[in-house]
């Protein structure tokens, strides 16, 4: 069993712009059979999460309504470990490593880099023509360890100069989520799929009711 979910905590890092993520306990027991309680505070895409179709469609599914036999499904494992951060995914980079019905697990060790600022922007991103492939073969899902699928589009107040176009990074999402295809960001651990033999893939969302996504927690099984 691999956990490729990434802890959430107190000053972890968020996308840009997004509500930060707070943990705080309410009650806490002293002794034994006295309760300790907690609440959370949070954006949907804190941490490793689900953008459901709702995220950036219109009338799309809410994460709640996304089937439960869609989110059990075997996964690809594709070593993209050469990408250097901002470089863009191409289509080229996943030929015939893909295939319908199968999670694509996107694997370039950026995760490693959580916690630096280049985690916030500077991550490997699908490009436009990658988000058609993997559309055009009918994979189940994507799972990258990146804060988005689509490359960093610039956010006011950050210093970072964007590295793609507003429309480049909505059309990678809409063309994904409208081809029934799963995103999963903010993973970690994914280079300990390299392995497994044909690991089976458990994406969980939180089920909240009308969201357009939820943190997640994702299980690979080997």
């Amino acid at each position: 069993m691999i956990d490729l979910t990434c802890e959430v905590y107190n000053g972890m890092p968020t996308y840009p712009g997004d509500p930060p993520f707070r943990h705080e306990f309410v009650l806490m027991g002293s002794r034994e059979g006295e309760v300790t309680l907690s609440r959370l505070e949070a954006g949907s895409h804190s941490g490793t999460h689900v953008d459901a179709p709702l995220h950036f469609i219109p009338g799309g599914l809410s994460v709640d309504r996304i089937p439960p036999e869609r989110l059990v499904l075997p996964v690809d494992f594709v070593d993209l470990s050469y990408k250097r951060p901002k470089e863009a995914i191409t289509s080229r980079d996943l030929e015939g490593k893909v295939h319908a019905g199968r999670a694509a697990a996107l694997y370039t060790g950026f995760s490693g880099l959580r916690g630096s600022e280049d985690y916030l922007h500077a991550w490997p991103y699908l490009s436009r023509d990658a988000a058609d492939y993997l559309a055009g073969v009918g994979v189940g899902a994507v799972v990258t360890e990146a804060m988005s699928v689509s490359g960093w589009a610039g956010a006011k107040g950050y210093p970072w100069p964007p590295l793609v176009s507003e429309e480049d990074a909505a059309y990678v999402h809409v063309r994904l989520l409208s081809s029934g295809v799963i995103i999963v960001e903010g993973a970690c651990n994914l280079g300990e799929l390299a392995g497994c033999r044909d690991p089976l893939l458990v994406i969980a969302p939180l089920k909240v009711r009308g969201a357009e996504g939820a943190m997640a927690r994702v299980l690979a099984i080997c």
